[in-house]
């Protein structure tokens, strides 16, 4: 049951994330997505849940099958023995008919790295995993097969100590460790097959000794039946299983909309020749082709998706998608390279699978790409078709709605915990590669330019996008000109700058942790404005930039870890990291003293236009970077910004010009082509200045005139575009990726915590987490790392970026 009061606003931290730097942790994984469900469940009796979501069939069961399940054993202190006298008593019965029920406990999907398993599946009768050889002449065990499994079981013996959930307190979390992987577990669970198939729901079973509970997954959340004995009282259970194994597949929460393509169909086929057609890998856009290709991976599904757009329907060919935002509530957003069924021999498009949060002031990102497609705002995608799923019936989230029917008449005193989401889809022209491909320095930063221009004169059309990350900017290549630009994507959370609310649209906070500015990290009701969506470009060029070019930082992964991964736990909810704030806060990147560097100036990160020798004592002759003018700058303009914003009366100037988008006349510079930006009367940047955390009224005005550099986006436009025409560039200065394949494990890392926090520099804050065990990449990506200590009032602090007053009346 919900709790009193509003709702806190939750963080998406998620750091499985493929923008973490942290390495792979099944642990991790699944507290962060225990954290992403926290108070997301809604537990009923049985009875109710049968009623309302396991609708009755035709024919009627006559009271068999009652006492199948009264052999099980389920004191013998294995789950395992529990397996085949389960599997043998349901399949023999055939309650299922056409399905078969298989025991898959001992082997993962083959096609996922995780080896994750559920101890028994259901699977169509034509798609049971089976045995396999093995080495030496050994059997390998049936695999889960995420992609074809309908119905998962999960067998643990002990009903009370092995069980996650309180009938008495819904809202409660797991307080023992065994509860708590047994939650994971499922959750889990959830979210591969959330993942690898097109549903609209899921069902569960979960046996915990003699006891049982049912479940059923949604965007929105969890409905969960309270725990019954399923060998003394199993009639629902059986029921369950009974009409399960008749409902047709939409009924079972398959979505109807998506129609599964075999490879080898006549479909498939053309699928995969089209994959070869005009293969010309020498050709810079070649890499659109090449994406759709690798989309073809037989161990997945490929699919025939529908789009209802207002014009009509239109359907579209798609393989494994490229990108999947992780965790089982929340959009779910996944994206394809795709080609139109009706036109497989044309050009290829991207499309975006996604739940959007049903609310009346959050816009359809289809809707904001088409007014700003019109407003000419470029780099950009370009909108081809939108639209809600309809037919047959609109796909709407139920967990939600279930909660608001037990909470009448409480609406003053409770706020519903979960969000309704309804299935959308919407596909665009333009095909994207990942920015981390980018040929050299040069050209790294001319795509951020092209994507800070994109935000520019989309903020003068009265939109701010609100969600920059390293994964929303891309390189687009341009077959008109010949050229290389950045592309600015996905505008599903951004929000039109007049429409101002004293309160948030929505309960969780919208952002990507490692990109978020280090004040929104610390005010979780902070209004996102361009300041802070400035320091989220600078942190997606620092994040590109110490992974691929020349610098003098040892540890890339613990650097990585540091600023961009870490938070501090202490105060709820999670806060900025003690690295990444000082960074801020003193306008520079600090490393870890060597006392082998005789210019202790290197002790700041910099960078250099080729590898510098492992001797720290030498570098000094390599020649310094460009972007390091850039970055000191930009970092200038910070301090001075935080500096103003810690006293509590940095308020930023939001108001903007009203100047319209004039013709974007491409400009040309060497090999670069610049779209033409409207003329300003604003000056040139200002340089950083010496800032004290006290300033006096003289101080005060001179970090005025420094922080008004992030009131608008000129001077940053300015700065790079000036460095991009003037200064003398490396041609070769790409590494290879300087973060280690495996990812960067803190706990094995003796330098950590804060292994980049010059000594006294950590400036009395609170302790930095250095992270649960560990997993957005998501989606709100959006929810911060799992934290398991009882919820608190968050002390007040000086990083408070507005009064208490002001700042408890505003929530993003």
């Amino acid at each position: 049951m919900a709790s009193t009061g509003t709702t806190p606003v939750k963080f998406n931290r998620i750091k499985s994330s493929p923008l973490s730097a942290a390495s792979p942790d099944i642990k991790v994984k699944r507290r962060e997505l225990r954290f992403s469900m926290n108070r997301k469940y809604v537990i009923i009796p049985s009875s109710q849940f049968m009623r309302r979501y396991a609708p009755t069939v035709r024919e009627k069961r006559n009271g068999r099958y009652n006492d199948i399940l009264k052999t099980v054993p389920v004191a013998a202190g294995k789950e395992s023995g529990m397996y085949q006298p389960l599997v043998d008593a349901l399949n023999k019965t055939k309650i299922c008919p056409s399905l078969t029920f298989a025991i898959t406990a001992a082997r993962g999907d083959p096609s996922d790295p995780s080896n994750e398993a559920v101890d028994i599946g259901l699977y169509p009768a034509d798609r049971v995993p089976q045995s396999s050889p093995g080495p030496s002449g050994t059997t390998r065990s049936p695999p889960t097969d995420w992609s074809s499994v309908e119905l998962c079981i999960e067998c643990k013996t002990g009903s009370d100590s092995h069980d996650p959930f309180d009938d008495n307190d819904a809202e409660s979390d797991p307080t023992t460790e065994q509860r708590k992987d047994v939650l994971g577990q499922i959750l889990s669970y959830a979210e591969f097959i959330l993942k690898r198939q097109q549903r609209t729901c899921i069902f569960m079973v979960l046996l915990i000794g003699d006891c049982c509970r049912l479940l059923r997954f949604d965007r929105a959340g969890a409905i969960v039946t309270e725990k019954f004995n399923y060998q003394t009282k199993g009639g629902d259970l059986i029921e369950f299983l009974w009409r399960y194994g008749r409902w047709d597949a939409a009924t079972r929460g398959h979505d109807p909309t998506a129609e599964k393509i075999e490879p080898t169909s006549p479909l498939g086929k053309k699928m995969q020749a089209r994959a070869q057609k005009d293969r010309d890998t020498d050709k810079p856009g070649d890499y659109v082709r090449r994406l759709f290709e690798e989309s073809l991976d037989t161990r997945w599904s490929w699919w025939k998706l529908r789009v209802d757009d207002k014009s009509g329907a239109r359907f579209f060919l798609v393989g494994k998608p490229n990108f999947q935002a992780p965790g089982v509530s929340g959009r779910g957003t996944r994206g394809y390279v795709a080609l139109d069924a009706n036109d497989i021999n044309g050009p290829f498009y991207y499309l975006k699978d996604a739940w959007r949060v049903v609310n009346r002031n959050v816009d359809k990102e289809g809707t904001i790409l088409q007014y700003l497609n019109k407003k000419g705002v470029p780099h950009i995608p370009t909108l081809e078709c939108h639209g809600d799923v309809t037919e047959p019936a609109e796909q709407y989230t139920k967990t939600h709605k279930l909660w608001l029917d037990l909470h009448k008449g409480e609406s003053e005193t409770k706020v519903c915990p979960m969000k309704q989401h309804k299935h959308y889809r919407v596909v665009v022209k333009e095909v994207g590669q990942p920015m981390s491909k980018f040929i050299d320095g040069r050209r790294l930063l001319f795509a951020l330019w092209c994507c800070i221009l994109a935000h520019s004169e989309a903020y003068e059309a009265g939109v701010i996008h609100r969600d920059i990350s390293a994964g929303n900017v891309l390189l687009y290549y341009d077959s008109a000109t010949g050229q290389w630009f950045g592309l600015l994507n996905d505008w599903e959370l951004s929000k039109c700058t007049e429409k101002a609310r004293p309160e948030g649209r929505q309960l969780d906070r919208t952002g990507t942790w490692q990109f978020m500015s280090a004040l929104a990290l610390n005010d979780a009701t902070k209004e996102i404005t361009i300041e802070d969506e400035l320091e989220s470009f600078f942190h997606v060029l620092l994040f590109f930039a110490i992974r691929y070019l020349p610098h003098n930082c040892p540890n890339v992964g613990a650097f990585m870890y540091d600023y961009f991964d870490d938070y501090r736990s202490t105060t709820v909810p999670y806060s900025c990291g003690s690295y990444k704030l000082l960074c801020m806060m003193r306008g520079n990147l600090p490393l870890a003293p060597d006392p082998r560097r005789k210019d202790k100036s290197r002790n700041v990160l910099k960078f250099f236009c080729s590898k510098p020798n492992d001797d720290v004592t030498a570098d000094s002759a390599i020649r310094p970077h460009p972007l390091n003018d850039i970055l000191a700058t930009v970092l200038g303009w910070l301090r001075a910004h935080y500096a103003l914003a810690t006293e509590g009366d940095g308020q930023s100037n939001t108001a903007h010009s009203t100047t319209c988008y004039t013709d974007p006349t491409p400009l040309s510079t060497g090999d670069l082509v610049f779209t033409k930006r409207k003329a300003t009367a604003v000056g040139a940047p200002a340089p950083p200045a010496i800032i004290q955390l006290t300033p006096t009224e003289e101080e005060r005005a001179k970090l005025e005139a420094v922080a008004k550099n992030l009131r608008t986006h000129t001077a940053i436009l300015d700065l790079l575009e000036s460095a991009l025409r003037s200064a003398e560039w490396p041609a070769t200065d790409k590494t290879a990726d300087q973060l280690p394949k495996e990812g960067y494990n803190p706990r094995a890392d003796p330098k950590q915590p804060s292994s980049h926090l010059p000594k006294g520099g950590s400036m009395h804050m609170n302790a930095s987490g250095a992270g649960p065990s560990r997993k957005r990449s998501s989606d709100e990506i959006d929810e911060p790392a799992a934290h398991e200590q009882p919820k608190r009032t968050r002390p007040q602090t000086r990083m408070s970026t507005r009064k208490t007053r002001s700042r408890n009346a505003r929530q993003a």
